[in-house]
């Protein structure tokens, strides 16, 4: 009788297995089948779509032709090292900006705390997009359009307030009995936020280092409105400017230079994604 309810068991178990198995497999397919379109629509020598056939989904005459136009004929790697120098800036002043207001809005007591963290978490709702125009008069009266700084700027701003906000929620999680055994041991205040506090803040911190990357690396709408030289523009831009030249939508282009433009958010995903793990694992951040 126990064989048989044993079996039985293992049978149910190898059910549930496949099934699992199956979604996942379903899900991943998903999940890989828009980059594998991307691919071979890139490596198609015809500037057109890929059509979704079976056929057609194994290319027949792959050509690196748009790879080579990107690369060569073209100043791709002008562009993606305008587009790095922006992401670099824009990432250090909102690592910078947003530890250090978001660990001083969860460990000291200071005046207007409330008022101010009611602020920053209202500011968070509204749309970068509306501050482009504001940004764009500023930095216009500054002098500072058509410059790295003057980008690296407007992008650090906005992505540093919802960032110190993330802060201020993680440290809260932190206990502070580890600053306090710190400053016991006689380190100071400094020495307890740098070796103690900012450590055990790494995941947060490479968290926001990924976000003022993205936005920095991707953004179209600002880079657009602020340069107007050719040897400032970024791969947003130069994108632009290769799929729609000559009012003709070249789609293989466009796929390969989202290709390459894919393979630095790739590295940094890879070389962020321990800590990344870590967030995941801690449920989130969230208030």
């Amino acid at each position: 009788m126990s064989n048989r309810y044993s079996l039985r068991y293992k049978l149910i178990n190898w059910i549930r297995l496949g099934i699992s198995y199956i979604v996942l497999a379903i899900v991943a397919a998903i999940a890989v089948f828009p980059i594998y379109y991307i691919i071979i629509t890139s490596i198609n020598p015809i500037p057109t779509l890929a059509s979704i056939s079976l056929r057609t989904l194994l290319p027949e005459s792959p050509s690196l032709e748009a790879y080579y136009y990107i690369v060569f004929k073209e100043p791709f790697l002008l562009w993606l090292r305008n587009s790095l120098i922006l992401a670099t800036g824009t990432i250090a002043i909102t690592v910078v900006v947003a530890f250090i207001t978001g660990a001083a809005l969860s460990r000291l007591n200071i005046a207007g705390k409330r008022a101010l963290m009611i602020t920053i978490y209202v500011m968070t709702f509204f749309p970068f997009a509306a501050t482009a125009l504001p940004l764009y008069l500023m930095f216009a009266s500054l002098h500072l359009l058509n410059s790295y700084i003057g980008l690296i700027l407007a992008y650090s701003g906005g992505t540093a307030i919802f960032s110190s906000y993330l802060v201020k929620i993680f440290i809260d999680r932190i206990p502070r009995d580890y600053e306090e055994a710190a400053l016991i041991d006689g380190l100071t205040r400094p020495g307890a936020f740098f070796r103690v506090l900012l450590p055990m803040a790494r995941p947060i911190i490479a968290f926001v280092a990924l976000m003022a990357f993205l936005g920095a690396y991707t953004d179209y709408a600002l880079a657009n409105a602020f340069i107007t030289s050719g040897s400032m523009w970024t791969l947003t831009l130069g994108m632009y400017y290769l799929a729609f030249v000559n009012r003709a939508t070249l789609y293989n282009v466009l796929a390969a230079f989202s290709v390459l433009m894919g393979i630095p958010i790739f590295a940094v995903f890879i070389a962020f994604q321990r800590y990344l793990v870590q967030i995941y694992a801690m449920g989130g951040v969230k208030a």
